[in-house]
This record gives C-alpha cells, sequence and structure tokens, in this order.
C-alpha cells in the first residue's frame, strides 16, 4: 500500500559559500539568511541556542545554514519526531518541527525514532528513468558533504532514494536506490567516510508532491540526506 503524500516542506539544500548573520531587525539584507520557522502542531513554542525563541510561525537571523540544528521544541507535550529543513532562497531557509507521540513513517522505515530530514527537490531532481547527478546538483551536494563532515560529523547518514509513480514497483525499487547509492558516492568522494553511508531506496512510497502533473512527478524524482536526531 502506498503512503500518503507528505507535506511538501524538504530542502533543496544547499547554498554555496558560507552564509553569514541577518540584521538584528530580522529583515534580510543582500547575502544575509533568515530561518522561516513552522511547526506541526502550530504554536509550538520553540527554542534557539538553548533559550526560547518564540512561538511558531516566527522568522529569526541565523548566522549560518550550520545553525538550523539548534532550533528545537521547547517543553512540548510529545517529542519531536521530525526536524525538516529547505532552502528557499539566498537569503531564506525554512525549519519545519515536527512533534508527536510516534515516529514518522520515514522514520519508521529507517528503524529510527526521531530524524533530521534534508530534502532534495525543485532543481536538484532526477530525469525520468535516471540516476546519474546533474552538473546542478553537484555543487548543492558538495556543500552538504562540507556540513556532514562538520556540524553533523560522526553520525550515521541515511541517503534515500526516491521515484515518481510512473513505472512498475520493482523497477521504482531498483531506480530509487540507484540515486540513493549515486549520491552517496558523491558524498564519499567528497570527505564523507563511507561507513558512515546508507543507501536505501523508496520508490514512490514517499512523495512530496502529487504524481498528477509533469512537474508534480519531477518533485518526486530526488533523494533526501536523513539523519538521526
Amino acid at each position: 500500500m502506498k503512503m500518503p503524500v507528505l507535506r511538501r516542506i524538504g530542502s533543496t539544500l544547499l547554498l554555496l559559500g558560507a552564509i553569514q548573520g541577518c540584521a538584528s531587525s530580522g529583515r534580510p539584507e543582500a547575502g544575509k539568511l533568515v530561518a522561516e520557522v513552522t511547526s506541526e502542531p502550530a504554536g509550538l513554542a520553540v527554542s534557539f541556542r538553548g533559550k526560547p525563541a518564540g512561538k511558531t510561525p516566527f522568522r529569526r537571523p541565523i548566522e549560518s545554514l550550520a545553525e538550523v540544528s539548534q532550533f528545537q521544541a521547547l517543553r512540548a507535550e510529545q517529542q519531536t519526531t521530525e526536524r525538516r529543513f529547505r532552502v528557499l532562497g539566498p537569503d531564506r531557509v525554512e525549519v519545519l518541527i515536527r512533534t508527536g507521540s510516534e515516529p514518522s513513517a520515514l522514520a519508521k522505515a529507517l528503524g529510527l525514532s526521531r530524524v533530521i530530514v534534508f530534502d532534495y527537490s525543485d532543481a536538484t531532481t532526477f530525469e525520468v528513468d535516471r540516476y546519474e547527478i546533474k552538473p546542478g546538483f553537484e555543487a548543492l551536494l558538495t556543500r552538504q558533504a562540507e556540513l556532514l563532515t562538520s556540524a553533523f560529523s560522526g553520525i550515521e547518514v541515511y541517503v534515500c532514494g526516491h521515484t515518481d509513480s510512473t513505472g512498475q514497483d520493482d523497477h521504482n525499487q531498483v531506480l530509487s536506490l540507484r540515486r540513493a547509492e549515486a549520491v552517496s558516492r558523491f558524498l564519499s568522494e567528497h570527505g564523507v567516510e563511507p561507513s558512515r553511508l546508507r543507501s536505501q531506496g523508496f520508490a514512490a512510497d514517499y512523495p512530496v508532491a502529487g504524481n498528477d502533473t509533469a512537474e508534480n512527478r519531477a518533485l518526486n524524482r530526488r533523494t533526501e540526506i536523513v539523519l538521526p536526531d
């Protein structure tokens, strides 16, 4: 049975170069970065760097993309099950914090209870029935490798491949795994220890958009970087 369509709150990570701090007013200057923090359920109290930051939704300047991991649910009635990061542009990154009594469907599939997800979509998707990494994807993956060897060093990295819903299930399963393996090879070639990488293929089980149009199907032909939280 196919899984329900997930809310499209992934990330098309990552931006080139270091992204520095924002003005204290919260309005981004050229080249600065502002986090747009949301949650499920809404109105969740969130901390940043261990201090109360406000209730969702809210916006906050951050010094670098690595700081997205500093956003945490504050005294939530239920535990944090998933944190998703999506870069919306050169000065905006979306942070989604999910809480609940059960792990998310993706976390369960990986045998994890809490996860951090970097979701690749939009410009970083794959061509139909292909698993080769596009040239435009390489720069973003290079930046991802830098984060995995610095801010997120020493932990397992699950590279999850996905397809759209066209094609046979068996074929899509193999294709999604090849996409994950292609990204894993790239990350290992750019400094991430191969022993940390776990390639997983999920075929069309976890879409981020409907498969009703060519544009939406393209969004589902993607990889995600998932970390234990």
